[in-house]
C-alpha cells in the first residue's frame, strides 16, 4: 500500500495536473519508472516520510491509479507536499472531502466534509512532516470555476470547517499561440525573476496565478529534460535535483508541471508536479 519507487506498467496513464491526457514523450522502455517515484524520492528525504508515503499510498488505494495530482514544493524552509482530487462531474461526491477523511481517520479536522455539498470541481491538502506527527489536516483548499484565460480559469479559497477565506485565482493559456494574451496579462503581477519567461521552458500550457500572499505562474507539461533545467535555474531541493538528473533517461517519456511562488522582491518557492 506504501507509494515506493516503482516500474511503468503498460497500462499506466500519461496526465498532467488537470488530470488530462497527453501522449509520452518518447515510447516508454523496460527501465522506465513511474513518474511517482520522483515523489517517492522525496519523502526519502524528510522525518515521518515513510508515514507520509503509506498516507499516499492509501490514498492510490482509495481514488484508484492516475487518479491524483500530487505536487513537491521546495522553499528555503524545506520540502512540502500537496495532493490534488478531481471531481469534474461534481454529481457524486465518492471520493470527495469525506472520503479522505475516511481513508486518513483522525487527521481531518471536524466538519471539512460538509464542503462536499458545494459546486467544487477539485480541493487540495497540504502534507509535511508534521500533517502525520500530530498536527492533521485543518482545513482544505476548494476550487471553483472561475472567468479569463484562454482555456480555463478557477478561484480558489481556504475551507477549515467554520470559515470560507478567498485565496487564488488562476488563468490557463495556450503558451505558444496565446503568448500575445499571456504577455499583456503578466503586467498585473510583478516582474517575472530572471530567467523565468513564457515559453521558456517549452510548455504546452501557461498559467497566471494571483494568490493571497504572492504571485505565481505555472509551466505545464514541459518534458523531462525542460524540468530538469527548471529545477536548476529555480534552485529546486538539490538533492532532488541530483535524483532528477540521474533518473533523467528513465523519465523521457513524461510531462512535468512545473510552477513558481514569487513576489516583487523574488523567487519565494518552486514546485513539480506529476499524478500517482
Amino acid at each position: 500500500m506504501t507509494l515506493t519507487r516503482e516500474a511503468f506498467a503498460p497500462d499506466d496513464k500519461f496526465r498532467d495536473f488537470c488530470l488530462w491526457d497527453y501522449d509520452p514523450v518518447t515510447a516508454p522502455q523496460p527501465d522506465t519508472l513511474r513518474q511517482s517515484a520522483f515523489l517517492a524520492a522525496s519523502l526519502d528525504m524528510v522525518p515521518h516520510g515513510a508515514a507520509v508515503a503509506e498516507a499516499f499510498g492509501r490514498i492510490r488505494q482509495r481514488w484508484g491509479a492516475f487518479q491524483t495530482v500530487w505536487g513537491i514544493k521546495s522553499a528555503p524552509t524545506g520540502l512540502s507536499w500537496e495532493l490534488y482530487f478531481y471531481d469534474y462531474d461534481r454529481e457524486d461526491r465518492r471520493t470527495g472531502i469525506a472520503a479522505l477523511a475516511e481513508c486518513l481517520p483522525g487527521l481531518c479536522a471536524p466538519n471539512l466534509a460538509a464542503a462536499d455539498a458545494w459546486p467544487w470541481f477539485m480541493f487540495s491538502v497540504e502534507f509535511d512532516a508534521e500533517t502525520v506527527a500530530g498536527r492533521g489536516i485543518p482545513s482544505v483548499d476548494l476550487y471553483f470555476e472561475g472567468e479569463g484565460g484562454t482555456i480555463s480559469a478557477g478561484l480558489s479559497e481556504v475551507w477549515d470547517g467554520k470559515t470560507r477565506t478567498p485565496k487564488n485565482d488562476y488563468r490557463f493559456y495556450r503558451s505558444g499561440p496565446d503568448r500575445a494574451q499571456v504577455l499583456r496579462d503578466l503586467t498585473d503581477l510583478p516582474p517575472l525573476p530572471s530567467p523565468l519567461a513564457p515559453g521558456r521552458y517549452d510548455e504546452e500550457v501557461f498559467v497566471i496565478s494571483r494568490k493571497s500572499h504572492s504571485s505565481a505562474v505555472y509551466f505545464s507539461r514541459a518534458d523531462a529534460a525542460a524540468t530538469l533545467r527548471f529545477a536548476r535555474e529555480t534552485g529546486f531541493h538539490p538533492g532532488l535535483t541530483d535524483i532528477l538528473t540521474r533518473d533523467l533517461p528513465r523519465l523521457t517519456p513524461y510531462r512535468f508541471d512545473l510552477g513558481v511562488d514569487y513576489s516583487a522582491e523574488g523567487l519565494r518557492r518552486s514546485a513539480i508536479y506529476g499524478v500517482f
